[in-house]
């Protein structure tokens, strides 16, 4: 019966087989791709939207523009009281002229629209964000696996390469580009190291490399 070949092989287990450290592997200048597994949020670096803090401009309208709203709304309410008699307005309080309490009520028009334009957005990028969810593999950085070649481990790494899928579906078009450079977020469980226990190599570039060296 054939034996089942697998898919990857540890960094460990790829050192045995070649006989050499996982650092000698590492530090070859033929060094193959390798990659860690990761369980949480992947962006494509140029995402700025939807990364984390993308939003900060958004939220700080929106809660200037409330803030704004809420005056406007008390403002316009007492004028009104003021002019119907029912209000005294303090002395730091002008009546306003018709005009300019419609000028205020215009104002207080637009900041209704925007608020319920930027909630909407804002509700929109946290749903979208929460698609981003990837549970595989991802490809190290190349200082990612210097760093874990000369000192065994490194801090984990923000970035990283999205991978490229053998024979991809007919037609198939990935919300993250092969290849491209994504921003990692809101793992789990949250790691603070990435080390030679955790790299992986793939079979058919272990493959390759051993039949180019003959």
């Amino acid at each position: 019966m054939p034996t089942i070949e697998p898919l990857t092989l540890t960094l460990t287990e790829l050192a045995a087989r070649w006989k050499l450290s996982p650092q000698q592997v590492l530090a070859s200048p033929h060094a193959l791709p390798m990659y860690f597994y990761f369980d949480g949020l992947v962006f494509d670096f140029n995402d700025k939207w939807h990364r984390a803090n993308g939003d900060a401009s958004a939220v700080q309208a929106l809660e200037q523009h409330k803030t704004r709203l809420g005056t406007l709304e008390i403002d316009l309410q007492r004028q009104a009281m003021h002019k119907r008699g029912l209000l005294k307005l303090t002395q730091w309080e002008e009546a306003l002229s018709d005009e300019e309490m419609q000028s205020q009520q215009t104002e207080a028009d637009r900041l209704t629209e925007e608020i319920a334009f930027l909630s909407a957005q804002l509700k929109q990028r946290e749903e979208e964000r929460q698609r981003r969810v990837r549970n595989g593999l991802l490809r190290a950085a190349p200082r990612t696996l210097n760093d874990i070649a000369q000192h065994g481990q490194t801090r984990f790494p923000p970035f990283a390469y999205m991978p490229h899928t053998p024979n991809p579906p007919a037609g198939d078009t990935p919300a993250i580009a092969e290849g491209a450079v994504v921003a990692l977020e809101d793992g789990f469980p949250l790691k603070e190291a990435l080390t030679t226990a955790d790299l992986v190599a793939a079979m058919q570039d272990v493959r390759a490399a051993e039949e180019r060296a003959g």
